[in-house]
């Protein structure tokens, strides 16, 4: 069997480097808060040989099968094979032995040392930092020093004549002993002593020395694995042998495995056959398979920094810690698991009330009164010991006192027994009030003067009493619907008549507030009113048992969810603020809590040295408000691994994960390893979440569906009681993209797409031009058969016409008086015919195919200044915009019209036109004339259709004609064409078209 590294713990203790509390050292082992791994439950596999615990606060079990971590949650497999022994170094990093090497694991990163192969055999520290351990199956040294990354070995040359070794220690002097199966040796300042052992002289093989465990009074614990007279466990100090303990039990009857001595300074003792051995100042501790540790065969035992013991077995790992709350039933010694009633002693301890017993406990030991040794009766109920030290108790339906180990019955004034008591008082007078069940409840009062239980008349059932530290008793009926009333020298005064509730117990504060338990809280309560301390105002749970103050006055609530402390500040704002929500801190299950009510007073009591007793029907329990206050610091938490695509890797900054990876599980912890329940987690994932995660218990985050790019995981872990650790962890990972998820391809795809608008814009624009061309030609060729119809028709008619006068002119003498007017009207047909001819090239050969726009409107322009003495100007701003024939056309027959009105009437003396190319196309016309009326630019002149043929045209083109001017101040026409319909033809859009038919258009 391989050793467990108990000794640089031993080690820190000596040196006072500990500030955290041991395991109660005379609280029995069954009162402590007790876990047990098995191998056959798949804990994990393997035998335990070593535990240790590395500075950052995680635990390490050398096993048969593999080198395990522990965070307090989860073994996570480090190492693989057999590993035999274990140290937590000073420096953070952690060496294991296998039976082939030594290796070190630092940040990570396993180092074997370099040498020969070497079965190791067990590892230690000393005060120096230097790493020792020792060897067998070799012939070059038992006992080897570290050196770098290398070892040196200690021969018979050097003092070590050991054939082999195994047992090590290091001491608080710098001492280093040694030890194999028969022999031990100590290394003083580089000189070894033998200290022989006369009955380990036959054993050179086997069955010999297995533990080394120094002790504070420089004495060394000897574990010997053969038992019998001089073996076991033995003590070696000032070079004498003697057995370690011999009374009340002879430690030489162990075969001892593992030794280890707390921080306290209790020696805990690790058989191959008989369990664990806790030896304590008071007694001796045995806790085997049957008591349910995972095994019989103990082979490590190690104590962590939060004060928790770890036993290690052939069939599992245990691990022994303190709970807040202790509890006392039948295996501390307690006559029955049925306690009902608890009350403080004046010499100390308190009394418990069982079924079918008294039990007095005083310094962790009970003292039993049954029926047997004079309890007169089955059953106890309520309790109290009086100013004199009397006990005054109830046993079954009669009440007794108890006084120099006598019961004497006591009875009314009747002589009628009281009947089955619930619960007694005795005031500031020294009355002594006692509550009893008789079909209604009755209350009787024992006066100094009087001999006998005199009945009170009360007018109403009460079901608590409490006497009032101010004087007289506080009567409670609230469980009969009756209001609490106050009783003092025969006068009844109702106190909180509004409130009818039942009241199971009553705590007064040295300020003088009066406080109760409730099942809806805790009341606090005076004449007039009460208010309850609830969920709503902070308390973890309503339903509460039972109240008491410490000697500090803070305030103890025993309820359904466990132990609640709350300070004397916070109670003290509570009072002074209705609604303020105070802070307590809980001792539930994992504290050891295990709340429930009890039938009978006191239900709770304090004792005289502070500590405060609760009954919960089956036990009694127990709390130090001085040592439950310890609160643990809050462990830094670790980012242990991810798991993406279903594969785990370690959480190592800057990893890159494969492409098309979406969901990944990351896993971190935090070392915990007393109540890994407490601990809280909040975390946020930068690049995907925008605020910190809710706290959780949980030790995973999943996140799901993530998008390429770099992600910052963070999280910080807290305890239950809101208080955060200031350092959190971090890890940052990329998720590469895939190939049509990079930049590159993302702007190949811009440029494509790009590249795809412009040919389908080009696209567009030759299929507008070839619909306006087609348009045009359309209307071309309707041009076209116009003029032929008019030169056909009409210029025909105006020729013959012309013709006829000609002749007519001819045949006049020079004196017809009709010859002028013949002659007059042969010039206007012949003007007639020229207007004509004009307007068929016009027709068959347009102009405004051949001009732009400017040139056309400045053919305009010079013809109103040929017929008017009007000054007119041409203005272009901008870059002239490609235009469509058919638009083009539509433009400048509304400028033509709006230049030749402004000609024509206006009357004015300038006329200026401004073509501007941007974002659409304007054009204004303005002059500087008379005006045009406001009546006339919305219905028009009648028998004259300019405006009105402006405005088809504009929405012809879909564009915004606004004519604007009033009398005296000139006219201005603005056209504004949106440069989307510039290259359209003609036709209008569906839309357009929609909306001329909503408006009931033609066009």
């Amino acid at each position: 069997m391989k050793k467990s590294l108990q000794c640089i713990a031993v080690a820190i203790l000596l040196a006072g480097g500990v500030s955290s509390k041991a395991l109660e050292s005379d609280a029995q082992l069954s009162q402590l808060g007790h876990t047990a791994w098995r191998i056959r439950d798949g804990a994990f596999k393997g035998a335990v040989n070593g535990v240790t615990q590395t500075a950052d606060g995680f635990l390490w079990i050398a096993t048969d099968n593999g080198l395990l971590k522990y965070d307090g949650v989860r073994f996570t497999q480090v190492g693989s094979g057999t590993i035999l022994a274990l140290q937590a170094a000073q420096d953070g990093s952690l060496w294991f032995g296998t039976g082939q090497s030594l290796f070190h694991l630092r940040s990570g990163q396993v180092e074997k040392l370099q040498g020969p192969d070497v079965h190791v055999n067990s590892i230690r520290q000393d005060v120096h930092g230097t790493i020792w351990f020792t060897r067998s199956r070799s012939t070059s040294g038992p006992l080897c020093e570290v050196v770098g990354s290398k070892f040196h070995c200690l021969t018979a040359a050097d003092g070590v004549t050991l054939p082999y070794a195994e047992a090590l220690a290091a001491d608080a002097k710098g001492d280093l002993w040694v030890a194999s199966g028969s022999r031990l040796l100590r290394d003083h300042s580089g000189i070894f002593r033998e200290f022989p052992h006369p009955e380990l002289s036959a054993a050179e093989t086997s069955n010999g020395i297995e533990s080394l465990t120094p002790r504070a009074d420089g004495s060394m614990l000897v574990g010997i694995t053969r038992a019998g007279a001089g073996l076991g466990l033995q003590s070696l100090k000032d070079g004498i042998w003697h057995d370690a303990y011999s009374d009340p039990i002879s430690s030489s009857d162990w075969s001892v495995t593992s030794t280890l001595v707390d921080r306290d300074g209790t020696v805990w003792v690790g058989t191959s056959d008989k369990g664990l051995f806790r030896i304590r100042q008071d007694g001796i501790d045995r806790f085997g398979e049957s008591d349910g540790l995972s095994g019989n065969a103990v082979s490590s035992l190690f104590e962590d920094d939060e004060g928790d013991v770890w036993v290690g077995t052939k069939k599992g790992l245990d691990r022994f810690r303190n709970l807040a709350v202790t509890t006392f039933s039948t295996t501390e010694g307690l006559g029955s698991d049925s306690v009902h009633s608890v009350a403080a002693s004046l010499q100390g301890g308190v009394w418990v009330g069982n079924k079918g017993s008294l039990s007095l406990l005083r310094d962790g030991k009970a003292i039993n009164y049954s029926p047997k040794t004079g309890l007169p009766g089955q059953r106890v109920t309520a309790l109290l010991e009086d100013h004199a030290g009397r006990l005054w108790v109830g046993v079954d339906a009669d009440l007794y006192v108890l006084e120099k180990g006598r019961f004497t019955r006591v009875l009314d004034s009747e002589g009628h027994a009281t009947g089955a008591v619930v619960s007694i008082e005795e005031d500031t007078e020294q009355n002594v009030w006692v509550l009893a069940s008789r079909r209604p409840y009755a209350l009787f009062r024992l006066s100094s003067a009087s001999r006998a239980l005199e009945v009170q008349p009360l007018g109403f059932d009460p079901d608590a009493i409490v006497a009032d530290p101010a004087g007289g008793i506080f009567i409670d009926g609230g469980k009969h619907g009756t209001p609490l009333v106050h009783f003092q020298r025969g006068s009844t005064e109702t106190w909180t008549p509004k409130t009818v509730i039942q009241r199971t117990s009553f705590a007064f504060a040295k300020d003088g507030s009066r406080w109760a338990s409730t099942f809806h809280g805790v009341e606090l309560f005076n004449r007039q009113e009460s208010r309850f301390l609830d969920k709503s105002h902070g308390l973890p749970c309503n339903h509460v048992f039972s109240v008491v103050f410490d000697k500090l006055d803070n305030l103890w609530v025993y309820s359904e969810c466990g132990v609640i402390s709350i300070s004397n500040s916070e109670l003290s704002k509570f009072k002074t603020d209705s609604r303020y929500s105070v802070r307590s801190h809980l001792f539930d299950i994992f504290d050891g809590a295990l709340p429930n009510g009890a039938d009978f007073a006191p239900r709770l009591t304090r004792s005289t040295d502070g500590r405060l007793w609760f009954a919960n029907g089956t036990d009694v329990q127990e709390i130090d408000p001085s040592h439950a206050q310890h609160a643990a610091a809050v462990p830094n938490a670790e980012i242990d691994a991810l798991v993406a695509r279903h594969v785990e890797q370690a959480a190592v900054s800057g990893v890159n994960l494969p492409a098309l990876t979406r969901d990944v599980d990351l896993k971190y912890t935090a070392p915990a390893l007393a109540i890994p329940e407490r601990v809280r987690f909040r975390y946020r994932l930068d690049g995907h979440d925008k605020e910190w995660q809710d706290s959780t218990t949980l030790r995973d985050a999943f996140y799901t569906d993530l998008r390429p790019g770099r992600y910052t995981f963070r999280v910080v872990s807290g305890d239950a009681d809101g208080n955060w650790s200031r350092k959190e962890a971090q890890f940052s990972f990329t998720i590469l993209p895939a190939w049509y998820q990079t930049k590159t391809f993302l702007a190949l795809c811009a440029a494509l797409g790009s590249l795809v608008i412009v040919l389908a814009y080009r696209l567009r624009i030759r299929q507008i031009r070839r619909e306006a061309q087609a348009r045009y030609d359309e209307r071309l060729a309707e041009r076209t058969r116009i003029a032929r119809d008019i030169h056909d028709t009409l210029l025909q008619t105006i020729q013959g016409s012309k013709m006829l006068a000609d002749t007519a002119l001819v045949q006049m003498s020079e004196h017809d008086q009709a010859k002028p007017r013949v002659q007059l009207l042969s010039t206007w047909l012949g003007n007639a015919m020229e207007e004509g001819r004009t307007a068929l090239r016009s027709l068959r050969t347009p102009v405004i195919e051949q001009q732009s726009l400017a040139s056309l409107i400045e053919d305009a322009l010079d013809d109103c200044a040929l017929s008017s003495k009007i000054i007119t100007a041409l203005d272009v701003a901008g870059e002239p915009t490609a235009m469509s024939v058919c638009v083009r056309e539509e433009v400048y027959r509304i400028a033509y019209e709006a230049i030749t009105n402004a000609c024509l009437h206006s009357e004015g003396t300038r006329l200026d036109v401004l073509l501007t190319y941007g974002e659409a196309f304007e054009l204004q016309v303005k002059d500087d004339g008379i005006g045009i009326a406001s009546e006339l630019v919305k219905e028009g002149r009648l028998g004259h259709y300019g405006l009105a043929g402006m405005r088809e045209r504009a929405r012809f083109l879909g564009a915004v004609l606004t004519f604007t001017g009033s009398p005296g101040e000139g006219t201005e026409v603005l056209l504004r064409v949106p440069h989307s319909r510039l290259l359209e033809n003609a036709r209008p859009s569906i839309w357009v078209r929609i909306a001329r038919l909503i408006r009931g258009e033609r066009h």
